[in-house]
């Protein structure tokens, strides 16, 4: 997996040099991808990235593609955890290339609100935000975060609230203004 990763890191470059664009356009990522991985199934799309559900043995992974610093920025809160507890408390990164990252990925889970809450303290004291019932899943039977955020420097404070009031909005709300980002995203494609 990790050398076809380097190829498609290839591919991303060559096409962005020949078309002169900053990247490649998510259409035709994903279509490259489903080539070079048959396997995969495309389980979301973000502003930044495509993220792939795929199966390995008895692991159930994310293969995360997107631009060099999307996937830097989701490795870097990866690290933002003392290596203690990064393996505890985050689903675990086996690697990175320039434009892709391979992360386990498990299985939905019903967490509880006191399981999502001592998950949000303890990644709180290192500055890692945005952690919802819908990026956490069940790894090996430990609820484990699959994708977070960092505050910008200076701004913990400020994003931190904006994360408590986006949790307080209801569920339906909160679904509703994450489909309508994705369907923009789509449109962006």
């Amino acid at each position: 997996m990790h050398k076809k990763a380097k190829l498609l890191d290839d591919l991303i470059d060559v096409y962005k040099e020949t078309k002169g664009t900053s990247f490649v356009p998510m259409a035709d990522l994903e279509k490259t991808v489903m080539e070079a991985f048959p396997d995969v199934v495309l389980v979301n799309y973000g502003f930044h990235k495509l993220v792939f559900h795929l199966r390995h043995k008895s692991h159930e992974l994310a293969l995360k593609i997107g631009r060099s610093q999307a996937i830097e920025f989701d490795h870097t809160v990866y690290k933002q955890l003392p290596a203690n507890l990064r393996q505890v408390y985050f689903a675990r990164v086996f690697w990175h290339t320039k434009y892709c990252l391979l992360q386990e990925y498990g299985v939905e889970a019903e967490a509880t609100a006191e399981a999502v809450e001592q998950v949000r303290a303890v990644a709180g004291k290192y500055g890692i935000l945005d952690i919802t019932c819908d990026n956490i899943r069940s790894v090996n039977g430990n609820l484990k975060i699959v994708d977070a955020t960092i505050a910008p420097p200076g701004l913990f404070k400020l994003w931190k609230t904006a994360d408590v009031i986006k949790l307080r909005l209801p569920e339906p709300v909160r679904k509703a203004i994450r489909k309508s980002r994705m369907l923009m995203t789509a449109k962006g494609r």
